[in-house]
């Protein structure tokens, strides 16, 4: 029996979902960051501007759409080092019929409610989910959380484990321990690299913020409602650089084929279960084929480009 997160049909579309622009801190206008993303070859971007419901429809097309969405937070206590953030984008089809409560509209602020205890950010998180949004937390390695200080929350629905920006600004981009240390102590969360831009620099400096964190959503169709579904359901693969052209278990069998790669790691809950490096640069590696032992409670699997940079499968739970 095949296993996969990818749906059968469809096709990749390139995007961003974590994006400031000047309605928060950002330092371009909505229709630059459109313009600038779109000529870079990106299917959708998600503006997530700080409590501050977008929704820019009007910049949708057939090549390309924005997906509604805020990045929101609780106000933190003074002297509080810790910051919890999280993107809300639309759920899967199912989730927001069933929503009790109504979504957003644009230019509507989100709320801010302070955080004393969990039982806060729980209601903070469901507020959103009980709307029909999906959550993710994120950078958490910037944040300063621990995986046990996100391991209680229930309804997120992804993490964060690559942040472009937060490794510019501080070199806290990855939070794959983070990430790794979840799943082992049976939390189900997709993961998800972002661009987390704010556009303080030129966009084609070496201090840029874009460009540098996406995911590949394999969707039905390039429209908000069909990517939102597909991002749900896990049908996507999260990259700095390379791709990835198929990932999945057939019985004790894993399968990854991807771009011309350095080193393919497949790993699990228990340790490392595939692990390949190409034994010279005229040699790139283009997927692996192994056994696991049958033990595993999820596999996933990361590649590694000649630059270094990387690409990350979402779990297969087991």
């Amino acid at each position: 029996m095949k296993r996969t997160t990818f749906i059968p049909d469809g096709r990749f579309y390139k995007g961003n979902i974590h994006c400031h622009s000047t309605r928060s801190d950002g330092h371009l206008p909505p229709e630059r960051v459109v313009g600038a993303y779109r000529s870079k070859g990106y299917h959708f971007i998600a503006f997530t501007e700080h409590n501050l419901y977008s929704d820019f429809s009007e910049f949708s097309g057939d090549d390309f759409i924005t997906i509604q969405s805020v990045e929101a937070s609780p106000s933190m206590p003074e002297g509080e080092t810790r910051a919890y953030h999280f993107i809300a984008l639309p759920g899967a089809s199912e989730h927001r019929r069933n929503a009790p409560l109504p979504m957003y509209q644009h230019d509507e602020m989100t709320p801010c409610a302070p955080f004393f205890s969990y039982y806060d950010l729980q209601d903070f998180i469901d507020n959103f989910y009980n709307r029909g949004y999906m959550m993710m937390i994120n950078h958490p390695f910037w944040s300063r959380i621990e995986y046990d200080e996100i391991l209680p929350l229930k309804n997120l629905f992804a993490l964060e484990i690559y942040n472009f920006c937060s490794g510019v600004i501080e070199n806290k981009a990855e939070s794959n321990v983070c990430y790794d240390a979840l799943l082992r102590n049976g939390m189900k969360l997709w993961c998800a690299a972002v661009d987390d831009n704010h556009n303080e620099f030129a966009l084609s400096g070496a201090r840029r913020d874009s460009f540098g964190g996406f995911i590949q959503v394999k969707a039905e169709s390039l429209c908000e409602l069909d990517i939102c579904d597909a991002i749900a359901k896990g049908s996507f693969y999260s990259s700095t650089g390379p791709e990835i052209y198929d990932f999945y278990l057939d019985g004790d069998e894993v399968h990854l084929s991807c771009s011309p790669s350095a080193g393919i790691y497949v790993c699990g809950d228990i340790r490392q279960i595939l692990s390949s490096v190409a034994e010279d640069p005229e040699h790139p590696l283009t997927g692996v084929i192994g056994k696991i032992s049958g033990d595993e409670r999820y596999i996933r699997a990361e590649c590694y480009d000649a630059d270094g940079k990387k690409a990350y499968t979402n779990p297969i739970f087991l």
